[in-house]
């Protein structure tokens, strides 16, 4: 499996290499993963990091909006927003408590994903398509 992060690349397969490669931080102990199998874009899982907490986004294929990570973190105040940043720009991305997962969570369907390209089971999803 193919892992981008902000200024790196590299391919992982076992768990731990799937691990190794997630545990990467930057400045405020925050990152931004793409997930893909080698060379096709499709299916892919976008991963932003900001310390333990995380949310995930899973494009299934092209032109589809994906389905988001439904949150479970408690702790995180309902209605309220978590800031994280998509890219090494200081350009935050506001996300809503409710599909914010803590760490180990996305590291779990991240090493699921690099088994198989099919949405991750290990948690829960929501669908961008309203009524999906």
């Amino acid at each position: 499996m193919r892992i981008q992060d902000y200024n790196s690349i590299c391919d992982a397969v076992s768990p731990m290499e799937v691990e190794a490669a997630l545990s990467k931080r930057y400045a405020g102990e925050r990152n931004g993963f793409w997930l893909s199998h080698g060379a096709e874009s499709f299916p892919a899982i976008n991963i932003m990091v900001s310390g333990d907490l995380a949310h995930l986004h899973y494009f299934r294929e092209e032109h589809h909006p994906g389905y988001t990570s439904a949150g479970s973190m408690r702790g995180l105040p309902k209605g309220g927003d978590t800031i994280f940043f998509p890219d090494t720009a200081i350009e935050p991305t506001w996300i809503m408590n409710e599909a914010v997962v803590p760490f180990s969570d996305a590291l779990k369907a991240a090493q699921e994903f690099a088994i198989s390209r099919a949405m991750p089971k290990c948690i829960r999803w929501n669908s961008l398509i309203e009524g999906e």
